[in-house]
């Protein structure tokens, strides 16, 4: 050891046949938000590298609480039937908060759509695996009541199911994202939490 303080992942694999890291997910999503979309984004990495390409008050960085942007978001659908809202999920947030997948499939939410991206780890941590392996994430959305669930596995295949997925109220919509584990992590801090949050519900008021 050189004495330096490393950001890596502890925990760095390939999976095979899987051509998306982050970074790419994250962008795709991006050049399809358009002025009647809300986004809600789970925290850690995602949040940051969101706010890194891309910072927006149609956007609510959810910071500080594991598995909550979905229930977060589930709550602007109910209220906001005419908003489509796109939540972005980890699995590991997930699966802190399964209970949420219930309550998306009891409320049928049409305009809602659930990106999970499924790196099968804690990537803000220190890429310890989580269970999404096992869990088939897919597989329990589609037995609570989601009404479209895809699996992709490269940039292409995911900007065809966002499109297809914004192009009616057809939801709720999750779409399971294989992406690699990847070793990113110099990314900026949302630190003024408090002036992202009054944008963004005033942004839900103009909607």
């Amino acid at each position: 050891m050189d004495g330096k303080k490393s950001n890596a992942s502890c925990y760095s694999y390939k999976k095979k046949g899987i051509k998306m890291n982050r970074k790419k997910a994250l962008q795709i999503v991006t050049q399809n938000l358009k002025k009647n979309i809300a986004i809600v984004s789970s925290l850690g990495l995602i949040s940051r590298e969101l706010f890194a390409l891309k910072d927006s008050p149609q956007i609510f960085y959810m910071t500080g609480s594991m598995g909550l942007a979905s229930s977060i978001a589930l709550g602007i659908t109910i209220n906001k039937p005419r908003l489509k809202t796109i939540i972005i999920d980890g699995d590991a947030s997930l699966l802190m908060n399964l209970g949420s997948l219930v309550s998306i499939g009891y409320f049928k939410p049409r305009n809602l759509i659930h990106i999970v991206l499924d790196n099968k780890a804690y990537g803000s941590c220190s890429g310890e695996p989580s269970l999404s392996k096992t869990a088939r994430l897919d597989k329990i959305a589609k037995v609570v009541g989601y009404n479209m669930v895809k699996t992709v596995r490269c940039g292409l295949a995911l900007k065809r199911a966002i499109k297809e997925s914004l192009r009616e109220y057809r939801g709720p919509v999750l779409i399971l994202a294989k992406i690699e584990l990847d070793d990113h992590r110099n990314l900026p801090r949302i630190l003024k939490l408090d002036k992202v949050a009054q944008r963004f519900k005033t942004f839900l008021r103009s909607i």
